[in-house]
């Protein structure tokens, strides 16, 4: 019994972590590169600051970015990924988004 309550907490404590981040604010600069095939852009989270660039992967997503951007509204993007923990300096720069990404 006491060899199987240790394999229990045991696997609880190794057991692979998940991690995924949602970061909400306002698109603050938007670019694309001639050698990309999408747009990029800049998040700024109040009172916390600026995500890296993140790459839109698609027309639907740039289309999104845009119309928030000139709308002034607001953004929800949700990274998916498990190497990602943060908003600010969570992810290399241009890193194509993975997750979901909502205009407020």
């Amino acid at each position: 019994m006491k060899h199987l309550i240790f394999l229990i907490t045991f696997t609880l404590f190794v057991a692979p972590a998940h991690a995924a981040v949602g970061c909400s604010g306002k698109i603050s600069q938007i670019y694309k590169w001639d050698n990309f095939e999408t747009i990029s852009i800049l998040v700024e989270i109040p009172n916390k600051g600026v995500t890296r660039w993140l790459s839109m992967p698609t027309k639907s997503d740039e289309s999104m970015a845009l119309m928030a951007f000139a709308s002034n509204r607001d953004v929800h993007i949700y990274m998916s990924e498990d190497s990602v923990t943060k908003c600010v300096e969570g992810w290399p720069h241009n890193k194509k988004l993975k997750g979901y990404f909502v205009v407020k």
